[in-house]
Order: C-alpha cells, then sequence, then structure tokens
C-alpha cells in the first residue's frame, strides 16, 4: 500500500532526503545528478543544500568515489581511451578537478594501448584495408588517440 504524504508533510526535509536516498538505491549517482533531480521534483535550493550536505555527511554521496568506480567499470566493460572517459564521467556531472584525477588513476592501472588492444581483438579478424579503416574509426570513436590508433595499428597494417 502507498501512502501518500499531503501538506506540510510532503514539503518536510526528511520527503526530499528519502527521495534522495531511493534514488542512491536505484543507481550510484553524483552530487550533481541528485542536485538536478531533487530541483525537478520541486525542492526549493535550500532543501537541495540540505540534502546533499546530509548525505555526504553519511558518506551516501562522494564524487571522487562515484567516479573511481563509473570508471573501473566502464573501463572493464568496454575498453576505452582517455577522450571518451573524460567526456562521460563530465556528462555525469562529476566536476572537472576530480574526472581528471581519476582519469590519471584509471590510466595508471592499466594503459591505453592496452586498452585499444583489446578492442582490437574483440574487432576480429583483420584482412583487408577496409577492415583496418573500420578499426582504426571504432579506437577512434571509443576516445583513443592518434598515436594510440597508431601504435597498436601498425603492426596490423
Amino acid at each position: 500500500m502507498v501512502r501518500r504524504v499531503t501538506g506540510k508533510a510532503a514539503s518536510s526535509p526528511d520527503r526530499w532526503l528519502q527521495f534522495a536516498v531511493r534514488a542512491l538505491a536505484r543507481s550510484d549517482r553524483t552530487t550533481a545528478q541528485i542536485e538536478r533531480s531533487l530541483s525537478a521534483k520541486g525542492a526549493s535550493p535550500s532543501q537541495v543544500r540540505a540534502v546533499v550536505r546530509r548525505l555526504t555527511s553519511l558518506k551516501y554521496l562522494d564524487d571522487v568515489s562515484f567516479a573511481a568506480r563509473w570508471a573501473d567499470r566502464r573501463l572493464e566493460r568496454m575498453p576505452m581511451g582517455r577522450a571518451r572517459l573524460q567526456e562521460e564521467l563530465l556528462a555525469t556531472g562529476c566536476p572537472e578537478p576530480i574526472v581528471h584525477a581519476t582519469l590519471w588513476a584509471a590510466y595508471l592501472k592499466v594503459s591505453e594501448r592496452d586498452l585499444a588492444m583489446q578492442v582490437v581483438t574483440m574487432a576480429g579478424r583483420i584482412s583487408s584495408p577496409q577492415a583496418r579503416n573500420r578499426i582504426a574509426r571504432l579506437l577512434s570513436q571509443r576516445g583513443f588517440d592518434e598515436d594510440t590508433i597508431e601504435t597498436v595499428m601498425g603492426p596490423l597494417m
């Protein structure tokens, strides 16, 4: 049974905190995503700030940890270059300094060259110039820079 909260209780700080906790239970989110979600549902700027402060103090919101987990998961599921991962992290609302620190740490764990080689291996046999061009385009779309693409494609040409 779903109980609707009306009147004064509907605007209580607990309502917004519960809303944010439910959102975080469904999926890991950045501070910016929670702020946008609360604002879109009608929370005032002061209510949004209060909820974000509370969630941060409870360690439910932590953009640094979010970015690290996001980067690790993304690189594991879909090898990509620095440019693509940066674009994706910025799109989540992670602040730029956190994104740059995350990229630095992520690519210390695994090199872009190794990730690019994974893409080439997954792409399959390279039997024609068209196949090489297709793989080079795929690497570019995945955010690998030209030097990395040349490095991994060189032996294949």
